[in-house]
């Protein structure tokens, strides 16, 4: 019987998915809940569920964020947004971006039964697969097997695929991949974007061949930036033409040079994209308040204030600036350039946690370790640990 996890923030309508529908008509069962995207992603760590149920607008984390940490956690399970009216045009963007379905609220029997039936048809689909492991595809001479991440890749489960859930899809996973990209998305940072990426993509092609899990971490960033394009208003298929989906652009690279100059040219469009859609008045002080920070970030007194009267505006303002520019708080960036510093600081290894606490900001070390934490989700001692084992792998830095 296959498993499935309910994502919703109401809770009346929790109750309703887990009490009012006959899950095991379709051989499955509820195996949790949560109430939004933190609670999802250590229900799902614990349950192994096939198909989640995600709500998109949630607290804390919204249904496009969850959706990346599941694939890159999990890439077998199956994820089917749950919308309102007024969200539909936004689920249907997720659909061409790797979403398996939608259910618009309210929906009635028949919707849920059709949803349903293909679900079970996919995964069905992913059993028959597995059985295929170890089976050598015969492909003939100048199609897909030239192809860095060929279709039949996906039906394989042999030693390659176990070996990619070893290292370093942890290290990958834990150092946030999905939150650097995603901040350098609403902080207009191309720089910093193209240099994660080039990190992701020399970790990866470490590995012996493509594989499923680096397809689909690939293209959960590449999903990552297409919705956040479509937030911005720009039209995300344009990024990805003339092939049919962005699933079968990545397909078609022939090599991880390729791949990680595609990625780094949507992320780089959508950055510049994004430029020339804001206003030149609001924007420049976001770009001015951003350098003010980069260059005081280490004054362990730094304030809103302190910011806002470097760039000469009232503080107020300058929230709202930040809200407005790159959705997020002052506090926060002012955070997020810290937590940046320091993890570069540990990668290099051999210098002492107080004096990387006091080089970004921190007075009190053991302060600055719980912010590292909550930021990354492990500790200082443990990131130095993994970003050891890069070093000792030939990995340069970490992600």
């Amino acid at each position: 019987m296959y498993k499935v996890m309910v994502v919703d923030d109401e809770p009346l309508f929790r109750y309703y998915m887990r009490t009012k529908l006959d899950w095991s008509k379709y051989d499955f069962s509820v195996c949790g809940e949560a109430s939004n995207g933190r609670e999802a992603l250590e229900e799902a760590e614990r349950t192994k569920p096939d198909l989640a149920l995600v709500d998109i607008s949630m607290p804390y984390m919204d249904g496009m964020e969850l959706v990346t940490r599941l694939q890159a956690n999990a890439p077998d399970m199956l994820i089917v947004f749950v919308t309102g009216h007024n969200e539909f045009d936004y689920a249907q963007k997720a659909i061409r971006l790797g979403v398996q379905d939608y259910l618009l609220k309210p929906f009635n029997q028949q919707e849920f039964n059709e949803m349903m039936i293909k679900v079970k048809q996919r995964l069905q689909s992913h059993k028959i697969g597995a059985r295929k492991a170890g089976k050598p595809e015969i492909i003939a001479e100048g199609t897909a097997s030239n192809k860095l991440f060929p279709l039949q890749m996906d039906e394989q489960n042999s030693s390659e695929g176990i070996e990619e859930f070893s290292f370093p899809s942890k290290e990958i996973t834990h150092l946030g991949i999905q939150d650097a990209m995603l901040m350098a998305l609403k902080m207009g940072d191309g720089d910093a974007a193209a240099k994660d990426i080039s990190k992701l993509i020399e970790i990866l092609r470490r590995q012996r061949g493509g594989g499923s899990y680096s397809f689909t971490l690939l293209m959960s960033i590449v999903s990552l930036c297409l919705a956040y394009a479509g937030e911005r208003g720009i039209n995300p298929e344009s990024l990805w033409k003339p092939a049919g989906s962005p699933e079968q652009r990545l397909r078609e690279m022939d090599n991880w040079d390729e791949t990680e100059s595609w990625i780094k040219g949507l992320y780089s469009k959508v950055i510049d994209q994004g430029r020339e859609h804001r206003p030149s008045k609001s924007y420049n002080l976001f770009i001015a308040a951003k350098e003010y920070i980069r260059e005081h970030y280490s004054d362990c007194e730094l304030t809103v204030d302190q910011v806002a009267n470097g760039v000469y505006v009232d503080t107020s303002y300058l929230r709202k600036v930040f809200r407005k520019e790159g959705g997020i708080s002052v506090l926060d960036f002012i955070t997020y350039i810290r937590m940046k510093q320091a993890k570069e600081l540990l990668a290099g290894g051999n210098v002492r946690l107080s004096e990387i606490a006091g080089k970004v900001g921190y007075n009190d070390p053991n302060y600055f370790s719980k912010c590292f934490k909550k930021h990354y989700g492990m500790p200082p001692s443990e990131f130095e640990q993994l970003a050891a084992r890069s070093r000792h792998i030939g990995v340069n830095n970490e992600i």
